[in-house]
């Protein structure tokens, strides 16, 4: 059998193989991470764009809106009580040590 007319390097094979191991391997990492790894890219190069703009997005923005505020307020929340709760871990723990210094 004869050789092939065309030979490939190292360094072509490695290349070819990265075109298909990166896109994967973003994706992958993007839905571990718990996001739409085909979203953020057909977003990244604008690809149904068109379907998007066809729909009003001022009611949906006004929605995410008040889910952000309604988020943030439960952050602050979430923070003011960790705080609260350091502050008495922290008390409990100056008792403790006059405890041992008595």
């Amino acid at each position: 059998m004869p050789r092939s007319k065309f030979k490939l390097t190292g360094f072509a094979r490695f290349f070819i193989a990265m075109l298909f191991i990166a896109p994967l391997a973003y994706i992958g990492a993007s839905y571990y991470n718990g996001e739409d790894g085909l979203e953020n890219i057909k977003n990244l190069f604008k690809i149904g764009e068109s379907e998007s703009t066809d729909s009003s997005t001022k009611p949906m923005d006004a929605v995410e809106t008040s889910d952000k505020t309604k988020s943030e307020q439960d952050l602050i929340e979430e923070k003011q009580r960790l705080e609260e709760e350091i502050k008495k871990k922290n008390d409990q723990i100056e008792k403790l040590n006059k405890q041992l210094e008595e």
